[in-house]
């Protein structure tokens, strides 16, 4: 069996709640947020990431924008899969797009929400969160937080017990 990554990718700090018609699913990143993509994206590119890669991406208007920040440091582009269920998804949700990828793909980086995305990183730590290199997954992913796991495991497999967390990456 080959080594999988599975990376958990917090959005980068986005503007505040917008009393628009649009809402809460169009408030883009801060000029603060657009830099945390971007470094995120400079330390994911010093990582020997096993290909095919697979990124998904709530629609919101953030992710996105994270999503192509992150994604524009990476040699080899990458366009992402907009997922409409990442948008409010929860906990079950979430574990069911990892179960749902391609058997061929080896690194998959679903880029979502609070609170559901902090709990899935913090989920799949399992005693690793216990260690001070995880202890911040307690607390939630801060924006542009992004949890590595290591796995050799088919996608349909992934559960705390068979991943590892390597690390935790802020910007």
């Amino acid at each position: 069996m080959s080594e999988r990554l599975l990376l958990i990718l917090r959005h980068a700090e986005a503007g505040p709640h917008l009393h628009s018609g649009a809402g809460d699913i169009e408030r883009p990143l801060t000029a603060a947020g657009q830099e945390q993509a971007k470094r995120i994206g400079q330390k994911l590119a010093h990582l020997n990431l096993p290909q095919p890669m697979q990124v998904l991406c709530s629609p919101a208007r953030r992710t996105q924008e994270t999503a192509q920040g992150v994604l524009s440091a990476l040699p080899n582009p990458i366009l992402p899969k907009l997922e409409n269920s990442l948008y409010g998804a929860d906990l079950d949700t979430l574990y069911g797009f990892i179960h749902g990828a391609a058997d061929d793909i080896r690194t998959l980086l679903p880029i979502g929400h609070n609170p559901a995305i902090g709990a899935l990183a913090y989920d799949l730590a399992g005693s690793a969160a216990q260690h001070e290199a995880f202890a911040s997954l307690k607390r939630g992913n801060q924006p542009a937080t992004l949890t590595i796991f290591q796995t050799t495991e088919d996608w349909i497999n992934i559960r705390p017990s068979t991943v590892q967390a390597s690390q935790v990456l802020t910007p």
